[in-house]
């Protein structure tokens, strides 16, 4: 499809006919998942092709059949021991975390390259109300060092969830659920060399939900209660990922985009061809969430500790404290503290996530000044215009820090990076990780089924009442499956060419960018701890659409 700015196009009334025929089509329901907006009801054209659906159930072959071999014992037997839900992945590969994810170095690297990364921060004092003594700390990491010092340095990081700290548990078939509420604390700890060392856990507390006092674990501690802590720190940091910086924070907050795009963009605007890919069947793909995943009975409801609205109270504060400012990768990190590398050597996340925001960030750059040469090419664009005044606007999408008028290059250069990149890289990484991390429930289970013990001397029934009963683990299984199983596409990969043989060139150079960007991760690999190749180019999908 040939593109035209609307200023330039020489058919304009049949861009003025598509366009109002799309707004009749994409409309806003703002009251649904309230005050997230949503689209009121998907067109048909927004639905799975036939193509992406045959091969999304060829990829989840062996799903069935692994299943049915989990079912083939009651599921209300009970489960006795942490090796049983091995037995939930039969035919299904076994995650290697099964391996070490009872390790404190593996639960520690969690926090760099696993599932939810982006929920640490690194703090220059402690939290109130958080009594660690530098006496917990040199337990942990040796007598020749010091807390004040390490808090002086940049070297202790924290992990908290405060904006869990208001759900107090659902049910399940009469059953309780809870969520713990922890604040864990690390310490990079250097290997005599700048560039080598390690995360190592300090301290982990337990926030009591009848209001008595707060429970302090340490390393120091006997195995099982040290053991509970971090399990109750992984129960905190599934309902996180899932609700928070997954759902939330990119299939949330992308789908005002893909809406306002199709209401206030012509078919053949450059800038929509650009986005075109990257929204593919993420409004489908949304709205079975929130039909299937966001329903009394469903997944969130059953599997996730709070109670569904609990659950969706959560994902609309996350959802709220997003803004497209500080979802600029970079300022992202920075504004976590965790953006030097001189001080924090070893995040993957960060080192292979700046390598993709640069190598989108050229692209789009390269893309846009294409066909905006003037200041007047963007000021003469009114569908540009309209397109951000639309997304900006309170009956319109809702989105925090979208400016009303794009004034500059440079501003649009901002806001196309951070979409790109959150529909493919972010999105990716965060998808793809859970079968790895959540597909062996006792390493990231949704939820405890037994209150957190309110004094220490755990044993191992206790940890097993704690821990998702088969049938909820059965089912955990499944979904985290069900969800990483097919990539449909390949960032930077279009089903079409674009029509501009100059744009064509510029993808042609993205993609051999992304080549680059994945041979220097498989180097940077070879020196981890464990790989991480959830932002390797060839893993990372275009759109939000599983």
């Amino acid at each position: 499809m040939k593109p035209y700015l609307p200023q330039h196009d020489p058919n304009p009334e049949a861009r003025r006919n598509w366009l109002e025929q799309n707004r009749e089509d994409y409309k806003f329901d703002h009251n649904y998942l309230a005050p997230i907006p949503i689209l009121d009801k998907v067109p048909h054209k927004e639905l799975f092709s036939p193509q992406y659906t045959a091969k999304r159930l060829a990829s989840m072959a062996d799903l069935v059949p692994n299943m049915l071999a989990a079912k083939a014992r009651n599921f209300f037997d009970p489960l006795d021991e942490l090796e049983e839900y091995e037995a939930l992945l039969s035919i299904l590969p076994k995650p290697s975390v099964i391996k070490n994810y009872k390790t404190d170095s593996c639960f520690a690297e969690q926090r760099l390259s696993g599932a939810n990364p982006m929920a640490m921060h690194r703090i220059d004092e402690l939290p109130e109300k958080f009594p660690v003594t530098n006496d917990h700390f040199q337990k942990a990491v040796g007598a020749e060092h010091n807390l004040e010092a390490a808090l002086k340095e940049g070297k202790l990081y924290l992990l908290d969830y405060p904006l869990l700290f208001d759900i107090k548990g659902g049910t399940y078939q009469n059953i309780k659920k809870y969520l713990p509420k922890p604040q864990a604390l690390f310490y990079w700890q250097s290997n005599g060399n700048k560039n080598s060392g390690s995360l190592v856990p300090i301290a982990i507390q337990i926030h009591n939900d009848t209001g008595g006092d707060s429970l302090i674990y340490t390393p120091d501690d006997p195995h099982l209660d040290w053991f509970l802590a971090k399990t109750c720190v992984q129960i905190a940091d599934a309902n996180h990922q899932e609700l928070g910086s997954h759902f939330a924070r990119t299939h949330a907050v992308m789908a005002p985009f893909a809406i306002v795009t199709a209401r206030q963009l012509g078919e053949n605007h450059p800038l929509a061809l650009l986005l075109k890919p990257h929204f593919r069947f993420m409004l489908y793909d949304n709205d079975l969430g929130r039909t299937h995943f966001l329903q009394a009975g469903g997944p969130v409801d059953e599997f996730m500790a709070g109670t569904l609205q609990e659950s969706l109270g959560f994902v609309a504060k996350a959802y709220e404290e997003w803004s497209l400012d500080n979802a600029v990768f970079p300022t992202e990190v920075k504004n976590r503290k965790m953006d030097d590398p001189d001080i924090l050597p070893h995040y993957p996340f960060r080192d292979d996530g700046m390598l993709l925001w640069d190598a989108v960030k050229k692209f789009v750059t390269e893309y846009l000044q294409l066909y905006y040469k003037t200041p007047q090419d963007l000021s003469e664009d009114y569908e540009l215009q309209n397109w951000a005044r639309e997304l900006a606007a309170q009956d319109g999408g809702c989105v925090k820090g979208m400016p009303e008028k794009i004034e500059t290059i440079e501003q649009l250069i901002h806001v196309v990076t951070v979409v790109v990149f959150t529909c493919a890289p972010l999105h990716s990484a965060l998808n793809f990780s859970q079968y790895e991390y959540m597909a062996f429930v006792p390493n990231m289970p949704y939820a405890a089924y037994y209150p957190v013990p309110e004094t220490k001397g755990v044993d191992m029934q206790t940890i097993m009442k704690m821990l998702p009963p088969f049938k909820q683990a059965a089912d955990q299984v499944m979904w985290s499956d069900i969800l990483t199983s097919f990539h449909y596409d390949k960032l930077g990969h279009y089903d079409e060419e674009f029509a501009n043989p100059m744009a064509q060139a510029i993808l042609l150079q993205f993609q051999q960018n992304l080549h680059e960007v994945e041979r220097q991760i498989e180097i940077k690999n070879q020196s981890r701890p464990i790989p991480y190749n959830y932002l390797k180019p060839s893993e990372i999908i275009n759109s939000i659409n599983t």
